[in-house]
């Protein structure tokens, strides 16, 4: 191991940067929180066996300071292993001790990596309501006094038996005056949103004695994001923030993830989430539908579509398209094709693919992705295109009801579109032997009927059969 490795490690046990980042390589693109140098980086060695110091980074400022002991409530500390299944007590005690995590917000195509305050409690094993402040920086511009006008609206949650949590932009007032705020007006804790690029511990030594306050901080990108959705959706949204605890070898379960939800009740929470749903036109054809892994929402509800008959690979300059439209894969990446049809007004975009199955369409930085303001979905080719030739007969319109439905299962539409995507004998795909083949496209078909198989899932199971030279004796 290199010398910069080392001391990454060793920065990452002092705590100046985090797990998330140390691993990045592994666990995909995570956006950096803290910029360190050599002499911050001897610091940590120097520190490493040694009380983990808590470390803010100041707005505008490269270094790091470190807050004196007594005013962090954090530990900078991994664990040596999860606790087990039953242990449910060490499950809340790592919990109340992890310093990051994610935070999923309901519809949304993706997580949200959250750092915990250094001041406060960790968030509650329970949903909150996400309320966006008014003003968003939470903060009067002339007197430079925390202010909240919609505060009434905490009451009125708090009232219907909710768990609320305030969004508000960082800047201004501090990161105190805004806690001390919004826990007055009763909120049970408060999200920042960072006002510059990257992601910190949000610090208010002046409020270190609230104890159950769930202070936490975005990055800029994604609580842009989380904000622009909040002003379309009347200001509030559901979420759970689930902690992340890190090991140095996971023993105590079947597992070899070094980072996972700290209970089981949350790890099964993300094991549930599919993305999925049904379309069902007005002339009653039923489409599976996977959420892209960008964009924003998809909206419940019944929606008037338009065919938009090009590839959408080219900016569409001044011709504007209608809100919901239904375009074919191909010609160009689903970044460029989503990105044109939005610019030219489009809100929801249905792509066809041009395989048996519905997918999640990808693209290769979220952080550039989040400028799409569409939501996006993908439906299957068998039953994609019978809505297409539907709509071509009737003006290139259609209306389109879409259900979330949990049968709808991506984790088993990806392994489908593995089956028939790679060649016979590869990892993922199928064994060479037919025998073998036959007896996992049974097994497959035993736990989509215990699910539940929609009409897509099927027709996506008899696509790989036929690849895979399995003969479907019977129809679902």
């Amino acid at each position: 191991m290199g010398e910069e490795e080392i001391n990454a490690a060793d920065m990452r046990r002092a705590g100046i940067i985090t797990d998330a980042e140390l691993r990045a390589e592994d666990r995909g693109s995570v956006q950096r929180s803290y910029i360190v140098n050599e002499e911050e980086a001897k610091m940590a060695a120097d520190m490493a066996s040694e009380r983990k110091p808590s470390m803010v980074k100041l707005p505008g400022r490269e270094e790091m300071l470190m807050l004196p002991d007594r005013e962090s409530v954090l530990k900078f500390e991994f664990f040596r292993d999860f606790a087990k299944e039953e242990d449910i007590d060490g499950q809340l005690e790592q919990r109340e001790q992890a310093w990051w995590g994610r935070l999923y917000v309901a519809n949304f195509p993706f997580s949200i990596q959250f750092l915990r305050g250094h001041f406060g409690s960790g968030p509650k094993l329970a949903q909150y309501t996400l309320l966006l402040s008014e003003p968003a920086l939470m903060c009067d511009l002339t007197l430079y006094d925390a202010m909240m006008d919609n505060q009434d609206r905490v009451k009125e949650l708090k009232d219907q038996g909710k768990n609320v949590i305030i969004v508000a932009k960082r800047g201004n007032c501090t990161y105190g005056e805004k806690a001390i705020l919004a826990e007055s007006v009763g909120a049970d804790g408060i999200l920042y949103v960072n006002d510059e690029e990257g992601i910190t511990h949000p610090a208010a030594p002046d409020v270190r004695e609230f104890r159950d306050f769930a202070p936490s901080m975005i990055s800029q990108a994604e609580g842009d994001y989380l904000m622009n959705v909040l002003q379309r959706g009347g200001g509030t949204i559901e979420a759970n923030f689930i902690p992340i605890a890190c090991v140095d070898e996971p023993k105590n379960l079947k597992t070899d993830k070094f980072c996972l939800p700290t209970s089981q009740q949350e790890r099964d929470f993300e094991d549930a989430i599919q993305y999925g749903g049904v379309a069902k036109s007005s002339d009653g054809i039923e489409a599976d539908f996977l959420q892209a892994h960008y964009g924003y929402p998809l909206p419940d509800g019944t929606h008037s579509f338009t065919l938009h008959e090009g590839d959408a690979c080219e900016s569409l300059g001044e011709e504007t398209v209608s809100k919901h439209v239904i375009v074919k894969r191909g010609g160009c990446s689903f970044q460029n094709k989503t990105l044109n049809l939005a610019e030219a007004g489009a809100e929801v975009i249905v792509i066809v693919n041009n395989e048996p199955f519905p997918d999640r369409p990808g693209v290769g930085n979220l952080y550039e992705s989040l400028v799409i303001s569409s939501s996006v979905v993908m439906v299957g080719a068998v039953q994609g295109d019978a809505i297409w030739k539907s709509m071509k007969g009737n003006g290139g319109v259609t209306d389109l009801t879409f259900a979330r439905d949990e049968n709808v299962r991506y984790d088993i539409y990806r392994q489908l579109a593995a089956l028939v995507r790679k060649p016979i004998g590869d990892d993922g795909g199928f064994p060479f032997k037919k025998k073998a083949r036959a007896t996992l496209m049974e097994d497959m078909k035993k736990e989509m009927k215990a699910i539940g198989v929609t009409k897509g899932l099927w027709e996506a199971y008899k696509a790989a059969a036929k690849k895979g030279g399995v003969k479907v004796s019977v129809e679902l």
